[in-house]
């Protein structure tokens, strides 16, 4: 019986986000700049676990501990990353996204409590909005 010898100079694969195994080790440099992209607000810890196929809660440590080292550094600036002006319209225009969706989503919830009020007091014939005149007690 005639056993082939299987050479061992198998190419070596370089180790990337997208083929890394699950358990491997990332640089610091490489967690750094995910930190800053989200940081920034360019990316969301969602995104970038998407993007860098990361769960969602590494980054939050990740997160954590650089803010704790920001903090016990007593040599550190504002921590800010550099921005061009395109990113930073980008960012400026995601924040007024957030914010005219929840102003939008606090209107909804106004009008429905202004309706079930409504619906209360026809349907149980009492009076639940306080008169305009009257004096605390």
């Amino acid at each position: 019986m005639h056993v082939k010898n299987e050479s061992k100079t198998s190419k070596k694969v370089k180790v990337t986000l997208s083929n890394r195994k699950p358990w491997g080790r990332l640089d610091d440099g490489t967690k750094e700049k995910i930190v800053s992209e989200v940081r920034s607000g360019l990316l969301s810890k969602r995104a970038a676990g998407r993007k860098y196929g990361l769960p969602k809660s590494t980054i939050g440590n990740w997160l954590d501990k650089n803010n704790l080292a920001i903090l016990l550094s007593p040599d550190t600036s504002n921590g800010l990353v550099e921005m061009s002006e395109s990113q930073e319209a980008k960012l400026l225009k995601k924040k007024i996204d957030e914010l005219n969706r929840a102003l939008a989503n606090a209107q909804l919830k106004n009008i429905a409590l202004e309706t079930m009020i409504e619906v209360a007091e026809r349907e149980l014939k009492i009076k639940i909005r306080k008169k305009r005149g009257t004096k605390q007690s």
